[in-house]
């Protein structure tokens, strides 16, 4: 009996061991650590519908994402903002428009940009782009008129409207290829006799032309739900996201 009363006795003693005291505050302060760096350097919680999400920050995570997923991405002004991945470098897109869906093939790095040869929306992804990988340099855009055969005065332009005002001449160069699309659509109405009313876009970076260049991040079209596309900043307007504007992507909501 006295043995194991003095069995017992000395397992408490080590149960309440200093030893044993700081292994467990050490054990705390680890978990207490972990937790800290998992919320702020791997997780972060967005609030995103009404629900609470959780969004992961590595770069694994960023690299693993696919169709459909929910990324967490820069906005023009470099705030956050939550979109949805419709596809990543390498994947061909179907995008819907006012005119009619396009197919688009999303350039991978290392790929090659033609300006000449892009589709109108693409040309103008590609031009976003350039700059973006090119701040330093003054870029510009100069426009022409052309139907099938010959190039055609520019002035002709302001016959047609937008937004029911007269186009200026000066504006031009600076819309997007939907509404450049308008336009030759109205002045096809105006001019029916001309065939193949369009126009023709020249890119400058410091006064001479690009007339391609090189892929080189990574890139990303990331769009808002459907209900939020009049408030919320995407590739529609945007063009490609690249990947160095991605901070994550969400793993789960709450």
């Amino acid at each position: 009996m006295a043995i194991r009363i003095e069995k017992a006795i000395n397992k408490t003693l080590r149960k309440s061991s200093p030893t044993r005291a700081w292994s467990i505050l050490f054990l705390c302060v680890c978990i207490i650590a972990l937790a800290v760096f998992l919320r702020f350097f791997v997780f972060s919680v967005w609030n995103f519908n009404g629900k609470h999400i959780f969004v992961c920050e590595i770069a694994a995570c960023v690299e693993s994402s696919q169709k459909g997923d929910l990324m967490l991405a820069k906005a023009g002004d470099g705030s956050p903002v939550l979109l949805w991945l419709v596809g990543k470098s390498g994947d061909s897109i179907e995008i819907p428009t006012p005119f009619d869906t396009i197919s688009l093939n999303i350039p991978k790095l290392g790929d090659t940009i033609v300006f000449e040869t892009s589709i109108p929306m693409l040309w103008d992804a590609a031009s976003t782009l350039y700059k973006e990988f090119n701040p330093e340099e003054k870029t510009k855009t100069e426009i022409s008129l052309w139907s099938s055969e010959s190039e055609m005065p520019f002035a002709y332009v302001g016959r047609a409207s937008i937004s029911g005002r007269p186009v200026s001449e000066r504006e031009v160069a600076f819309l997007p290829w939907h509404e450049l699309r308008l336009l030759e659509l109205q002045l096809q109405r105006i001019f029916p006799a001309i065939d193949s009313i369009h126009f023709k876009r020249r890119f400058y970076a410091d006064s001479i032309e690009i007339e391609s260049f090189t892929v080189q991040e990574g890139l990303f079209y990331l769009s808002c739900e459907k209900d939020q596309a009049k408030l919320c900043y995407d590739s529609r307007e945007k063009g490609f996201f690249r990947r160095s504007s991605l901070r994550g992507r969400a793993l789960f909501f709450e």
